[in-house]
């Protein structure tokens, strides 16, 4: 997720920085690139003789919510025009990372400086710059088309093409075939309004209709021109019809009138919102974490076990969570996490357990932020034995139950992530697909981390990027799972975030958008529900 945002400074109190009269603060802002280097992104304007100023000038930065992102904001005291940075009073600064200022809109913390204290404070506001959108849902029918296929019916599609600067038309969107008939039904789809014309609603579209042949080489059945204006004013008429012309015909036949007729069963133009939107208006995001407990990991008092505590850097699954969890809690308020084990053996009697809290606490398995799970995952290695199978439908259940009551609040208040690792392919692969699909319908995604060299084509498949999920003959509402091998950037950790939460903000706007709910004009915070 790329999005601009513009953070603006307000309410410092600088009166160490002149003698005999009141500072002249100017912030100048740090970003700390890949190589842990802080670079100048920009500065705000010079407030004359002012304590308390409320900067104008705003500074744009890039918004990655993949990564961990740190800025500094420096505060000066300038008292001549020509003053360089170097040589101004250096009245305090604040460190703070971006995803915390976006989770909260304004956050205001106190300056801090190496020899002074009561700096006063500094406020940072996040706004987004061209967040939302609009997107026009679509569906058509066909009526009396044109028989193109020799024995039997057509095999009808169409497509929508964008006007380019010369007249000539792009396409931007092709339907599916319907197979046999001259009155298709197609279903209804979603286009982004300015991938349709541009974002001008008097731009021309072209609707062009096909028979769809095997060997590519579809025939034409005909076309119109309307525009987003013209759909959308004639959205309410009861019959909204457009015929279908194909120029040869229409030359060679006296008393051609149409190739068919295209019925626009529905059209709406809908305000779409970003990830942003969502997080600035307190949607939380709340992480539960589910660690493989099965015996393929190996003694975690051995060197070679993937449960081995003993490296300086620690293991992988610690190196995992260390990377996600940093970014992460930014978006939630309580930095609480529920942390679960699965297919461990549980004192005292060995029973197997998939869904066990780490922390022993069955009535609470939250932990307190990152190293409360580092903490209660080492306790859990020296008490709960390795076991299996490698069953993971109760813990993707347990969460979707806590989504399912989300659901029906029909707010962006929660949204649920799911972080699975795991050193091997989950043998309650079926029960894990039904349980996946019917997930699909409430505010969760599950993100899942292969750690170890096992072969994990099963778990690809889990990530449905190119084909739905689907569980006796149930297909899932919308892709859910990211699903990503340690091994690929074990030698490049600070890379291993990007790949794990790339998909997420997608999968949190498509949820509220497919259910038409909006963020909430005014953020309001809660602590974590219930887990």
């Amino acid at each position: 997720l790329y999005r601009d945002f513009s953070s603006l400074s307000s309410g410092i109190n600088a009166e160490y920085g002149d003698v005999l009269s009141k500072s002249d603060p100017q912030i100048v802002l740090y970003m700390k690139n890949q190589e842990d280097v802080w670079k100048e992104v920009g500065r705000t304007e010079k407030a004359h003789n002012n304590c308390n100023p409320n900067f104008v000038q705003a500074i744009q930065i890039v918004y990655r919510f993949e990564e961990r992102q740190d800025i500094r904001a420096r505060v000066f005291d300038l008292d001549d025009p020509g003053q360089s940075i170097g040589m101004a009073d250096f009245l305090g600064e604040l460190e703070v990372p971006v995803g915390q200022i976006v989770a909260v809109r304004s956050l205001t913390r106190n300056l801090q400086h190496p020899r002074f204290t009561n700096c006063g404070t500094l406020t940072i506001t996040a706004t987004e710059v061209g967040g939302h959108h609009e997107i026009a849902c679509l569906k058509f029918e066909g009526m009396g088309l044109d028989k193109k296929d020799f024995f039997g019916k057509s095999d009808p599609f169409y497509e929508l093409g964008k006007q380019n600067p010369d007249g000539t038309f792009t396409t931007v969107y092709r339907s599916e075939t319907i197979e046999g008939t001259l009155s298709p039904r197609w279903r209804q789809h979603e286009i982004n309004v300015k991938r349709l014309c541009g974002g001008q609603a008097e731009q021309p579209i072209l609707f062009s209709c096909y028979d769809h042949d095997d060997d590519g080489s579809h025939d034409f059945i005909g076309y119109f021109t309307t525009t987003l204006a013209q759909l959308r004013d004639r959205a309410n008429a009861s019959t909204t019809v457009f015929d279908l012309i194909n120029p040869k015909k229409a030359k060679k036949k006296k008393n051609y009138t149409n190739s068919g007729q295209v019925k626009m069963a529905e059209c709406r133009v809908e305000k779409t919102y970003s990830f942003l939107d969502y997080i600035m208006g307190g949607l939380q995001l709340n992480c539960t974490v589910a660690i493989d407990f099965t015996g393929s990991n190996g003694d975690p008092q051995t060197p070679r076990s993937l449960h081995y505590i003993g490296a300086p850097e620690g293991n992988h699954y610690q190196q995992t969570w260390q990377a996600i969890g940093q970014i992460i809690q930014d978006y939630d308020a309580d930095k609480l996490f529920p942390a679960y084990g699965f297919g461990g053996a549980l004192p005292p009697h060995g029973q197997v357990s998939f869904e066990f809290a780490l922390n022993g606490n069955a009535e609470n398995p939250l932990c307190n932020g990152v190293p409360g799970v580092m903490d209660a995952y080492k306790t859990s290695l020296l008490h709960v034995g390795l076991s299996g199978p490698t069953n993971c439908a109760p813990m993707i259940r347990h969460v979707s139950r806590l989504a399912i009551k989300a659901a029906q609040s029909r707010t962006a208040q929660n949204y649920y992530v799911l972080l699975i690792l795991t050193d091997g392919q989950f043998t309650d692969i079926y029960d894990c697909i039904g349980a996946i699909v019917e997930a699909s319908d409430y505010p969760m995604s599950i993100i899942i981390i292969g750690v170890g060299m096992a072969d994990f084509s099963d778990m690809e498949r889990l990530d449905a990027d190119k084909k739905a999920l689907q569980f006796n003959g149930r297909k899932a509402s919308r892709d859910i799972v990211q699903f990503v091998p340690f091994r690929s950037y074990v030698n490049t950790i600070a890379a291993l975030p990007g790949a794990v939460l790339q998909e997420l903000p997608r999968q949190v706007e498509e949820y509220y958008r497919k259910r038409r709910i909006t963020p909430k004009a005014v953020q309001h915070v809660q602590s974590s529900p219930s887990f």
